[in-house]
């Protein structure tokens, strides 16, 4: 019996996922693990691996295609089957929609060809890449730049075989270098954009797209309130420059991840702030899942640092740092991108001194953080300069009220005030 390969849900708010490549041809023999995939979603374009064992006996969604999540993409089984469509079980997403009545019975009556024949038809009459025009967007995946840089490739010079002219892996192959500063000289390819009246026109990429649909909703349909307050962040810095001068502690750790480690016992103590909104009731998550902002070229990215309540301070640095990375280099995984209950939007690197951070749907509340500034404060009536730090937090009224969200600052006040105890 055949086993249905199907779209995964790579992250909480994919709908669909484009395939930009198969790595696997029909015949091959997949193991559990594999890569057999590229495949673009709402977030980054990510690598898709195998969760069964068996022979590729057919695939069903071609490369540059976009099919829902839960639709059936290819087929795995014995290696007799190679080349003979097997019939799928009664429980298969039906492709057939896709395929005209008269292609199908075209196909009923010349029998399926087997699996070389395929492929001798194919090299018979490769497909030429059409030529990139001046001032064209080079088309290329976040592994495929980073390669790409690390090989001292000029993508602008590479001609895309993938659909659309995309560039994918195999191009780079016998590619020629060019010195690094030759490369600098060189001026960025611009996105294609529209001329209008008043200006031009730059098209939205597939992630700015689905940031601008999810902020919309959640700013239409999640009644928001904020609370800020400030917090005094001198011990903190204290604590991290003696982290930072110990030899014994190997992980970078950054304000940043105070901040993980301070929410995560926060939200412990106040659960109300760790659930979502279900139409009935509020949801409260056995987990604390904090997903942490990172910002990209065109939109941003929400890894997600899975049971922060169970991870020392150490840990979460370590883990973080690793999490933070796969993001900017286009290679986070599934688990990354999925199952956050509390969100961190940090803009301490930037001069900036308050915001307020758009909730994540279907999460109850986003926390918006500062820089650490020297600001005058008064410590038993006299007027002294202290590093303090805003937080804003943005609370859905559906599931928060103002009280609620005024005690989880005061407790993370307290904490990252007194930070010593972030170590136990």
């Amino acid at each position: 019996m055949a086993t249905e390969v199907i779209m995964p849900r790579m992250s909480d708010t994919m709908e669909e996922g484009k395939i930009l490549k198969w790595l696997k041809k029909v015949g091959d023999r997949i193991e559990v693990g594999d890569i057999i995939a590229e495949v673009e979603t709402d977030k980054a374009d990510m690598e898709m691996e195998a969760l069964d064992d068996g022979f590729l006996t057919e695939i069903r969604a071609q490369e540059g295609e976009s099919v829902p999540v839960g639709a059936v993409i290819a087929l795995l089984g014995e290696e007799a089957e190679v080349g003979v469509a097997p019939t799928p079980p009664a429980r298969a997403v039906s492709s057939s929609a896709s395929t005209p009545p008269a292609e199908k019975r075209a196909n009923a009556k010349a029998g399926p060809p087997a699996a070389k024949k395929v492929r001798k038809i194919r090299e018979a009459a490769p497909k030429k890449p059409p030529a990139r025009k001046k001032g064209e967007r080079i088309l290329a995946s976040p592994i495929v730049r980073k390669i790409a840089a690390e090989r001292g490739i000029e993508l602008a010079k590479v001609q895309g075989s993938g659909p659309g002219g995309r560039i994918i892996k195999q191009d780079l192959e016998g590619a020629e270098a060019v010195p690094v500063a030759a490369e600098l000289k060189s001026p960025p390819a611009s996105p294609p954009v529209a001329t209008t009246p008043t200006g031009k026109v730059e098209p939205f990429s597939r992630m700015r797209t689905t940031i601008a649909k999810r902020m919309a909703d959640s700013m239409r349909e999640a009644p928001h309130f904020y609370v800020t307050t400030e917090i005094d962040m001198s011990e903190a810095v204290r604590l991290r420059t003696s982290l930072k001068l110990s030899d014994r502690v190997s992980a970078d750790v950054t304000y940043t991840h105070l901040l993980v480690k301070a929410v995560a016992v926060a939200l412990g103590r106040h659960p109300r702030l760790n659930a979502s909104f279900t139409g009935d009731g509020r949801e409260l998550k056995d987990e604390v899942n904090i997903g942490i902002a990172v910002a990209l070229d065109d939109g941003l990215l929400v890894p997600v640092l899975h049971d922060c309540q169970a991870l020392s301070l150490l840990d979460i640095a370590a883990q973080a740092n690793a999490l933070v990375e796969r993001a900017r280099t286009g290679k986070p995984t599934t688990q990354d991108l999925s199952g956050g209950t509390f969100t961190i939007s940090n803009l301490g690197m930037y001069p900036v001194e308050h915001f307020t951070a758009v909730i994540n749907p279907p999460q109850a509340a986003i926390l918006a953080t500062s820089a650490i500034k020297e600001r005058p404060a008064v410590r038993d009536g006299q007027v002294v300069i202290s590093r303090t730090m805003m937080v804003t937090l943005s609370c859905d009224h559906r599931v928060l009220d103002g009280a609620t969200g005024a005690q989880f600052l005061q407790e993370l006040k307290n904490l990252l005030e007194n930070p010593v105890g972030l170590m136990v």
